[in-house]
């Protein structure tokens, strides 16, 4: 077969007389399997095609069936890899559909939406975990390579094809095929999909298999490479686990749960190990292990940026082979009861000697007391670094790292090799991080200079990622806080991914009270000025410490060196922050390539984790989360340098600059004829800007001279709307003060406002909103105004009451003004006083209607806690606009989970309950959030306007655009927007 491009169909056309033949006229004897619809038999050619034992599927003469017909012969034919199934020929003749392809000698073939494939010798990976006899010979580096075949066979589709990119989208055991030496072949191209790189594909039918359809696409209809990712995720659990993705399975007394959802339950609480299929369990290497399922969990996130490329997938695979094959002579047995930890290998001092050259100069790393060396064959010839400690003032610390890195592993946490306590020496060996620390990065311009933007944000997210980790391995009430967090402890491998070194001070916790510590511990500059004063370690600790590190890539700068003497890093950045200053700090090598809005997401992230307050700094997975998001905009806006030099140079621009002639306006409005909303402010009309002016949609606010707002109020909305840059912001794009007139020109919406859609009559505007849409839309509110609070440097708690009641706005589907009775007899009274009498004992009689029965149980009860602790009468009862985030997102993740639907009479299970305390701090267990109100932004982004005040849906606009439904669009292709107006009530018709 050909690899020089695309095989002519004509050349592959094959006789229905021939194919008659093969298979005896598709005789009983030869059929192999089949699914009503479509039919598979077994067919032996002739001479004229090389005697092949083949695969005949042959298609119904439904019209859907033609069309995977087509589809799969136009796919398939473009292939030559050795992992995916070959294509022999095909015919169409006589209105029957038959493609062919190679034939294996056994196992069965699921045909409900595959195109018949090379047949294997050993049928298909679903054969083999259904049919225990064929289970137990796959022995555990089987398994690995069947992985690591599968996933070079998709990897090639989305990356081996110059000219396209094939999303397979129906990955599944039943769809691997195994040969004669158990190499994986990927067949079933029924339903892929083939286009460009860059393309991202909207289906209203999802294609797919139940258990393995990736719920992001099943959602939103949004098709891409990440969704053939989770499926293979879940293959690899099926692996993991000796069973089928559809079999439900219990530990303990639990129920049965299908296989992914005990996956989610189990993987951060040590009962994954309880999973594994008892035929491998004494084969497995634990590092092996670990490295395998940290891969597979990463696969199955909510959150598409946590899932990794196949490219990725496939060197991680190849890393767990790797390790099992080096450390075979030395297996372990995984035990089945939880929180199992395993000693590491004690390394002799001999070994040591002779791996480091009896610790010459040549081996040592420069200003340090680590030494590179090579360990022998029975530590798998690895190279390594072996850290010295000093037994007469570092016993404490080599005995406490040594605990607490035993118990980790992860992929952004240096993995621990063994340990060596003879002879008055105190050695800890690690795996050798070939590219050194993030801080020799920096010191040294010349490397410093080869790290681009993209390349530090990753950095940045993986270090985010392991410190997570880190903090959670004790368990929900425990959290470890490292204490010596800074670059220098930050280690990149060979794929320069970061690895959390260094834990010799760490301690663990209590998480919700922390620890006094009479000696503050920690570098200074990076060291929390809060725990340096008060001796209190807590998480957010080690997230001040982080924050230094973000600002570090941000600048170019090491903490400890100043440009402007004495000035340090981090006073240098709280001094420019309050004139938005910190453009000037960014680093020059970076600074023509960084895209604005990625670098504002990660300045106010960054900025949190300094603050000063401890309220305001943000969780590790929100962390996480804007740095992925500032990753995915910066992404996005590689193609157009020249857009992002000149966003760069709008930090320099002065309001002046944005000042829009009179008549240009007259001509926008046609002299203000188009008047869309009023209120006491004034009056709002719908314009069309000319090409001299970004030829675009406005809405363009003129003030009433006589109103309430005056010129200093007028000047003051410009100056706070001028420093906004923010996807849940609403545009401002320029204004007018001429001829007495006050004019603000604002981005316009097309969609009208959020109290339009929960005050329609006619209910058809409210019950088109979902209980996902309504999630999204408050988490986009709630992050626009989480920036106005940072934009304006002040955390507003009276925004939380308002945001609050906009929460249950969206509840209940009744505006807060409205007043209703709910029992006969009642008084009529307004949604806010209904809330607080029925909260304990019956609020699933306010729900909306419309949404009620497709709550996810634990999905309401996350969002009515958060909502209701939001219009607490104490203000300081009320959580910070990151805990309502995180809670909303994981109302969210449940509802995108499903396991749970209503009734929503039911009590909420105690380990599902969402507590938000009253310092707005978060009690619960949250090990897996999940960030699809981001992720899944092309359907929905909320934007906040005005000056960040909030009086409910009567002054929230939304405008949503649905490519599918051919609503009028702004310039936003298909996001659902919400904008909170201004403070003066604008309603938007």
């Amino acid at each position: 077969m050909s690899s020089s491009g695309l095989r002519r169909l004509e050349d592959l056309l094959i006789p229905l007389e021939e194919i008659r033949l093969a298979t005896k006229n598709f005789s009983e004897e030869t059929l192999i399997g089949g699914d009503g619809l479509n039919r598979v038999y077994k067919g032996q050619f002739t001479e004229r095609l090389q005697n092949y034992t083949a695969a005949v599927k042959r298609f119904s003469s439904y019209n859907y069936q033609k069309e995977g017909f087509f589809n799969e012969l136009n796919v398939i034919s473009r292939f030559h890899h050795e992992n995916i199934i070959s294509l022999i020929g095909y015919c169409n003749e006589d209105t029957k559909r038959i493609i062919v392809s190679e034939y294996a000698a056994n196992g069965t073939l699921d045909t409900k939406r595959i195109i018949v494939s090379e047949y294997a010798a050993n049928g298909t990976l679903g054969d083999h975990l259904e049919d225990p006899n064929k289970l137990l010979s796959l022995t555990w580096p089987q398994r690995l390579k069947i992985c690591l075949g599968a996933a070079k066979a998709i990897n090639y589709l989305h990356l081996g094809l110059k000219d396209c990119v094939v999303i397979h989208r129906d990955i599944k055991s039943d769809a691997i095929w195994l040969d004669e030496n158990l190499e994986a072949k990927i067949s079933s191209f029924e339903v892929s999909v083939v286009g460009d790189g860059n393309q991202q594909h909207i289906y209203e039918r999802i294609a797919g298999t139940e258990y393995y359809i990736d719920p992001i696409y099943r959602e939103s209809g949004i098709l891409k490479k990440e969704a053939d990712v989770y499926s293979f995720g879940v293959v690899m659990f099926e692996l993991l686990t000796g069973t089928l993705a559809r079999n439900e399975m219990k530990i303990g007394d639990d129920k049965p749960l299908p296989l992914i959802n005990l996956v989610r339950r189990y993987y951060n609480i040590d009962g994954l190990d309880t999973l594994i299929d008892r035929q491998i369990r004494d084969q497995i290497v634990r590092r092996s292990l670990d490295t395998f399922k940290e891969t597979a969990y990463r696969c199955i996130s909510y959150n598409l940026n946590d899932r990794p490329s196949m490219d990725r997938i496939v060197k991680r695979i190849t890393e767990a082979l790797d390790i099992h094959n080096h450390a075979a002579a030395s297996t372990i047995a995984i035990r089945c009861h939880l929180h199992q930890n395993l000693e590491n290998p004690l390394i002799p001092l001999e070994e040591i000697r002779l791996a480091t050259g009896n610790f010459s100069d040549e081996s040592k790393i420069p200003n340090t007391r680590v030494y590179k060396g090579q360990l022998s064959g029975r530590w798998g010839n690895r190279t390594a670094a072996f850290q010295r400690h000093n037994p007469k003032y570092d016993e404490a610390e080599f005995r406490n790292e040594l605990q607490m890195m035993s118990n980790l592993r992860h992929e952004n946490i240096i993995q621990l090799i063994g340990y060596c306590d003879e002879e008055g020496e105190m050695i800890i060996i690690y795996d050798y991080a070939v590219n050194g620390s993030l801080e020799s990065h920096l010191e040294d311009e010349s490397q410093t200079r080869c790290l681009t933007w993209a390349q530090r944000l990753k950095i940045c997210i993986g270090a985010a990622r392991g410190l997570k980790h880190l903090q959670a391995s004790h368990g929900e009430n425990k959290i470890l806080v490292h204490r010596n967090f800074n670059g220098g402890n930050i280690l990149l491998d060979d794929n320069m991914e970061p690895l959390i070194c260094g834990l010799g001070v760490s301690i663990v916790v209590n998480r919700n009270t922390g620890q006094v510590h009479s000696i503050p511990v920690g570098p200074d500059y990076y060291i929390d000025p809060i725990y340096r004063e008060s001796g209190i370690i807590k998480s957010e600790t080690d997230v001040y410490s982080l924050g230094v590190v973000l600002f570090e890539m941000l600048t170019g700068m090491l903490a400890y060196y100043g440009s402007e003497e004495p000035q340090f890093l981090i006073n240098l950045v709280r001094r420019y922050s309050y004139d938005d200053g910190v453009v000037k700090l960014i680093d020059p090598h970076i600074k023509d390539q960084i895209d604005i809005h990625s670098f504002l997401i990660f300045k106010e992230i960054a900025s949190k984790c300094i603050s000063l307050n401890l309220k305001d700094r943000p969780s590790l997975n929100r962390i996480i989360k804007r740095i992925e998001e500032a990753l995915r905009v910066q992404e996005q806006g590689d193609a157009s340098t020249i857009a992002t030099r000149s966003q760069l140079r709008r930090q320099d621009k002065k309001l002046e600059d944005f000042r829009i002639p009179l008549d240009e306006i007259r001509l926008a409005t046609r002299d203000f004829s188009e008047k869309i909303g009023e209120g006491g402010f004034g009056v709002v009309y719908k314009g069309q800007s000319s090409k001299s002016w970004q030829n675009c949609t406005v809405a363009i606010k003129r003030l009433n001279p006589e109103g309430h707002q005056g010129n200093n109020e007028f000047k003051n909305e410009l100056n706070t709307m001028f420093r906004f840059h923010h996807q849940n912001i609403i545009n401002f794009l320029g204004f007018c003060d001429e001829d007495n007139e006050m004019i603000i020109v604002n981005e316009y919406v097309s969609n009208g406002s959020l109290e339009d859609y929960l005050a329609d009559v006619l209910n058809k505007k409210r019950r088109s909103l979902t209980w996902v849409e309504r999630l999204r839309i408050c988490i986009g509110a709630a992050m626009g105004l989480d920036y106005l609070h940072w934009g304006l440097g002040e955390n507003n708690r009276s925004d939380v009451y308002s945001l609050g009641v906009v929460l249950f706005e969206m509840l209940t589907g009744l505006l807060a003004y409205y007043e209703k009775a709910i029992e006969k007899g009642d008084e009529p009274q307004f949604l806010i006083n209904l809330v607080r009498r029925y909260f304990d004992d019956g609020l699933d009689m306010l729900v909306d209607r419309s949404i009620k029965d497709e709550m996810d149980r634990r999905s309401f009860h996350t969002f009515k806690y958060v909502a209701y602790a939001c219009i607490s009468l104490n203000s300081n009862d009320r959580p910070t606009i990151d805990t309502i985030i995180d809670r909303l997102e994981e109302a969210l993740e449940f509802q995108m989970l499903g396991e749970n639907p209503c009734p929503l009479g039911e009590q909420l299970e105690p380990e599902a309950t969402a507590k938000v305390t009253g310092d707005g701090s978060d009690r619960g267990s949250r090990e897996n959030p999940c960030p699809l109100g981001e992720q899944l932004e092309p359907e929905a982004t909320a934007k906040v306007t005005g000056d960040g005040s909030d009086r409910g849906s009567s002054v929230a606009g939304v405008s949503r655009s649905f490519e599918s439904k051919g609503c009028r669009g702004c310039g936003v292709g298909s996001k659902a927007t919400q904008e909170i107006n201004d403070r003066h009530g604008l309603r938007v018709k």
